[in-house]
C-alpha cells in the first residue's frame, strides 16, 4: 500500500499548485457568487457549463464540490446530480485514458520497469479502495485517476468504482445545494463544500508526511 501511496502524494503535490489561487481569492469568489445569483444564466447553459467544467477538472483548478453545490441549487438534486455525474465521470475517463496512453512512457523517464511492476502489484490489491477514498478529496482525486491510468488498472473495475463513487458524491453536494438555496444560505454552503474537502486533503497529506518521517 505504501508503494501505491508515495506516487499518489507526489502527483497530488504537483496538482495542488493551481488550486492555491482559489484559496487565496475565496472572498472574491463569494462576491462573484452573489452577483451570479442575482442574474443567473438559463438552466440549459448552466447544465452544459457544469458538464464541461467537471469534465476538464483534471486540467482546471476548480474543485468539484462548489460546482456540484451550485448545480443542486440551480437544477435541483436530481437534475444537478445527473449533469454533475456526467461531467465528473467523463473527466475521470479522460484522465484515465490520457495516463493509460502516455503516462507509462513519461514514468519510465523517471523510474524503471521494476518500480512500475511493484506499483502494479500493489494496485491489484488496493486500487478500488484508493479510488473510493480519494474521490471526495480535491487534488488527491485527480492524482488517483492519473495513477490508475498509469498503472493500467482494468478498465471495467476502474469505471464501475468511479461511476458509483461519483454518483454518491454528486448527489450529496447537489442535495446540499438545493437545501441551502431554499434557505438562503447558498454562499455559506458553497464555501463549506470547498473548505471541508480541502481541509481533509491537507490533513491526509500531513498525516502521510508525519508517518513517513518516522520511518
Amino acid at each position: 500500500m505504501q508503494d501505491f501511496l508515495r506516487p499518489l502524494l507526489l502527483l497530488s503535490i504537483v496538482l495542488m499548485v493551481p488550486i492555491i489561487p482559489l484559496l487565496v481569492w475565496g472572498e472574491l469568489f463569494t462576491h462573484s457568487l452573489v452577483v451570479w445569483q442575482e442574474s443567473p444564466p438559463g438552466r440549459g447553459i448552466i447544465a452544459m457549463v457544469i458538464v464541461a467544467v467537471l469534465a476538464a477538472d483534471v486540467f482546471l483548478p476548480i474543485p468539484s464540490g462548489p460546482v456540484s453545490t451550485l448545480a443542486g441549487a440551480e437544477l435541483g438534486t436530481v437534475g444537478g446530480t445527473l449533469f454533475c455525474w456526467l461531467g465528473m465521470t467523463s473527466g475521470a475517463v479522460l484522465a484515465y485514458g490520457l495516463a493509460w496512453r502516455w503516462g507509462r512512457a513519461v514514468a519510465l523517464r523517471f523510474s524503471n520497469e521494476k518500480d512500475l511492476a511493484r506499483l502494479e502489484s500493489s494496485a491489484k490489491v488496493h486500487d478500488v479502495w484508493l479510488l473510493i477514498i480519494t474521490r471526495p478529496l480535491p487534488v488527491f482525486a485527480e492524482a488517483s485517476l492519473l495513477l490508475a491510468g498509469l498503472l493500467r488498472i482494468p478498465w471495467h473495475r476502474f469505471l464501475l468504482t468511479v461511476a458509483v463513487s461519483n454518483l454518491a458524491i454528486a448527489g450529496t453536494y447537489c442535495m446540499l445545494g438545493e437545501y441551502a438555496a431554499e434557505r438562503a444560505w447558498l454562499p455559506g454552503a458553497v464555501c463549506l463544500s470547498l473548505a471541508v474537502p480541502v481541509g481533509l486533503a491537507l490533513v491526509a497529506r500531513r498525516r502521510w508526511f508525519c508517518t513517513h518521517s518516522l520511518d
